[in-house]
């Protein structure tokens, strides 16, 4: 195995034993809390949702990437590949989609009484199911070309509209669907970060306002819930820039491979990483943060 290879596979296998990890005891506290509590916040709804995306796309990219890299391709048949691949893009299309609704979710619960946005809250509350339906199928209507071109390695010279996942390929029938094909993943994307950016600049708005207001209070006369939406507000805006960090390098890359013929390995596989990253990140950031996980697993 050369060098490349083996700082890939450490890489993808740091991921893998962080993220999966993470997801599943986030997960498992919120479980916990549903069958003790009878009921979950919306927030923790979201959060648990989201966590659940994450997890199925570490299984469904960071394993098969961690086999790649260790030379070990045995059991990818072309019905495997189309699985991995769709499920793997759906889930990160609804990873940045949950992101988006837990920040105006956040941006909703903070804003003042006299605030429009406030009053959107029981709205946002009752339509919280239909909005992760509506989702679940846009992207999964989005994805629907790595079902069409997506088939097992083959021995064959590849043509420059292949995306070889060293598992699995893409394969599309011609450059112009190739390019499409990008750019249409780019702009649904790119659309949800740029609103998931303008709420988490209201929430940092409302934060310095409310900042100001409360400056020279004793921190004891703040209300135990103006606190708590205050740390769920900083969660929030914390995973929106990570995600947005991760988001640009990420995309940066893949528009450069959109208009080059020939892309180095190395390239690819930076993007790779930084397409996964958010998932093992994210679960950590919430543990860290969220004060009702921190009590289950205390206990």
């Amino acid at each position: 195995m050369d060098l490349q290879n083996l700082a890939k596979a450490v890489a993808t296998l740091l991921q893998n034993m962080v993220g999966i990890p993470a997801n599943l005891t986030v997960l498992g506290v919120f479980v916990h809390v549903a069958r003790t509590e009878r009921r979950l916040l919306p927030t923790d709804a979201i959060v648990s949702h989201l966590v659940s995306v994450n997890l199925l796309l570490i299984l469904t990219r960071g394993i098969p990437q961690s086999l790649s890299a260790l030379d070990y391709r045995g059991f990818y048949d072309s019905a495997t590949c189309k699985f991995l691949i769709f499920t793997y893009r759906t889930t990160r299309a609804m990873s940045i989609s949950l992101t988006f609704v837990l920040s105006a979710y956040q941006c909703i619960t903070i804003a003042p009484a006299s605030s429009r946005l406030s009053r959107l809250k029981p709205w946002l509350y009752r339509c919280l199911l239909p909005l992760n339906l509506f989702f679940w199928l846009l992207n999964g209507g989005t994805t629907y070309t790595s079902i069409l071109y997506t088939s097992q390695v083959r021995n064959t010279t590849l043509s420059t509209n292949t995306l070889n996942l060293g598992y699995c390929l893409v394969v599309f029938p011609s450059e112009e669907s190739y390019f499409a094909n990008g750019v249409m993943y780019l702009t649904r994307d790119l659309f949800f970060v740029i609103l998931m950016v303008l709420a988490s600049f209201y929430i940092l708005l409302l934060l310095y306002r409310h900042q100001r207001r409360v400056k020279g209070l004793q921190s004891s006369n703040m209300s135990q819930g103006s606190r708590a939406e205050t740390r769920a507000a900083k969660t929030v805006v914390t995973l929106v820039t990570l995600y947005v960090l991760f988001f640009g390098i990420d995309n940066l890359i893949w528009a450069y491979t959109l208009t080059t013929e020939k892309v180095p390995l190395l390239m690819n596989d930076v993007r790779v990483f930084f397409s996964s990253l958010y998932a093992s990140v994210c679960p950590v950031v919430v543990i860290v943060s969220n004060r009702k996980v921190n009590r289950r697993l205390s206990c």
